[in-house]
């Protein structure tokens, strides 16, 4: 290898040698200045000369490097005057404020103090802090009072959420099904609970009865069917309930608020529960099964009294002959017809009846119970009551709101009816058996008994 050759370009030949000085400054400093990555050392067998014009362009890169420090020392230093000066015009309003205050209620004839020195080494912390009250928050109540059932919340937001209630509005859906919430809590509850239940574990342990459940408030709530607490109370009746949301429905049988509307026949209702079980009658499906005997129902209390069968088989005794029944309504018939004062064997009919004396009437013909409105007569006092209210009290209650109709009956039933079979085209009770259908439920139900020999659960 030449080592006459430049070490910095390779192409002249070196005239200066790197550990030389030029104009009091080493080449070799300049070099590891500029060059901070290129190691130099005199045995590492290179060439350790330079050209001319390399050490030209060498010394123009180190002064431009030493002039880029030294500007930006300088700026540094100005920019912590700036700051210095900032802090001392803030000390410097802070002590005139502190002689403002001081001299706030002292005669205005008084001639003023010069202005005082200021001390460049002032520090704030050495000044006392000036004691301040807390102000208290106000909550007006009435600002956060609910106009419908007076429920004082905690804010406006809360009042806000509160009377979606009232509304009906739940503006919060959920993404994975249809369900909807008036607030988003309960829309997260439902996510969790719902949709991501496998995910999650129930950690919270009932001691009672070792029920799990997802938080700790549930665990609250579930506690006081233990305890026998009822906090939420009903402002218009003695009820108590152990939940706001079962108060908040109870709220509704006061107020008569019917919100939740069926499609098939325009039966209004309180809460979805009872309008999700007033669906059932407009559907001849049967899903709740008895595991014992495999015998369907329609609804779940009929199932419930179904099991009492299986499991407590006529539990219920006659006093007076010992014959025992499965449901008490059928002892209360027995103990009414054949051992009362007034029961007795007819032996017309072959009946046991409650009351000989009103039954014979029917063998008779007589009618002894007048009406006073007009001349019809019973011989029973419930087809009176009947008659009174059907026929002279409560004529006008119910009216069709059908325009150009204007018919009116005395009471709902009888409004559906000429509802179903005047104004609509669908028949709201089809036979599941043959072709057949019925505007009335009981109408149906005579029929399966009747032609189908069903009998009704």
């Amino acid at each position: 290898m030449d080592q006459k050759i430049c070490r910095l370009c390779c192409e002249n030949e070196g005239s200066s040698s790197m550990f030389s000085e030029d104009n009091g400054v080493s080449i070799y400093t300049k070099m590891l200045h500029c060059c901070a990555n290129v190691k130099i050392s005199e045995d590492d067998g290179l060439p350790s000369r330079v050209c001319g014009p390399c050490v030209a362009q060498l010394t123009a890169t180190y002064n431009f490097i030493l002039k880029c420090e030294a500007t930006d020392q300088i700026l540094r230093c100005r920019a912590a005057e700036i700051s210095q000066q900032d802090d001392l015009d803030c000390k410097l309003k802070i002590e005139v404020k502190q002689e403002d205050d001081d001299h706030r209620y002292e005669d205005a004839t008084e001639p003023e103090e010069p202005f005082p020195y200021l001390d460049l080494n002032f520090k704030i912390e050495d000044r006392p802090k000036r004691a301040y009250k807390k102000r208290a928050r106000i909550k007006v109540k009435e600002a956060c009072t609910c106009k419908e059932c007076g429920r004082v919340c905690a804010s406006q937001s809360a009042l806000l959420i509160h009377g979606r209630v009232h509304t009906g509005e739940r503006p919060f859906q959920c993404a994975s099904c249809d369900k909807r919430y008036a607030d988003g809590g309960g829309l997260k509850r439902h996510i969790e609970r719902n949709h991501f239940g496998k995910m999650r574990e129930r950690k919270f342990i009932c001691e009672n009865c070792g029920k799990a459940f997802f938080t700790k408030s549930d665990v609250a709530v579930h506690m006081r069917t233990h305890t026998g607490e009822t906090p939420y109370a009903c402002a218009i009746c003695p009820s108590k309930f152990t939940q706001s949301s079962a108060m908040l429905r109870h709220l509704k049988t006061h107020s008569g608020e019917k919100s939740h509307g069926c499609h098939t026949c325009g039966k209004m209702f309180g809460t979805k529960d009872k309008l999700r079980t007033h669906l059932l009658t407009h559907t001849t499906e049967k899903r709740f099964i008895c595991q014992l005997c495999n015998s369907l129902f329609k609804y779940n209390s009929s199932l419930k009294k179904h099991l009492k069968l299986h499991a407590e088989p006529n539990r219920f005794v006659c006093n007076y002959c010992g014959r025992t029944f499965n449901v008490k309504g059928n002892l209360k018939l027995h103990i009414s017809s054949q051992h009362s004062e007034k029961s007795g064997f007819c032996s017309i009919c072959t009946k046991n009846v409650s009351n000989m004396d009103t039954h014979m009437w029917r063998h008779t013909g007589e009618r002894p119970l007048k009406c006073e409105l007009c001349t019809s007569s019973f011989y029973e006092l419930k087809a009176l009551a009947h008659h009174m209210n059907f026929r002279h009290k409560n004529t006008d209650k119910y009216k069709c709101l059908i325009e150009g109709c204007g018919m009116s009956f005395p009471s709902r039933p009888m409004l559906a009816f000429h509802h179903a079979k005047l104004h609509d085209t669908q028949i709201p009770f089809p036979c599941d058996r043959c072709s057949r259908g019925f505007y009335r439920k009981n109408d149906l139900a005579r029929h399966k008994i009747g032609t189908h020999k069903e009998r009704l659960t």
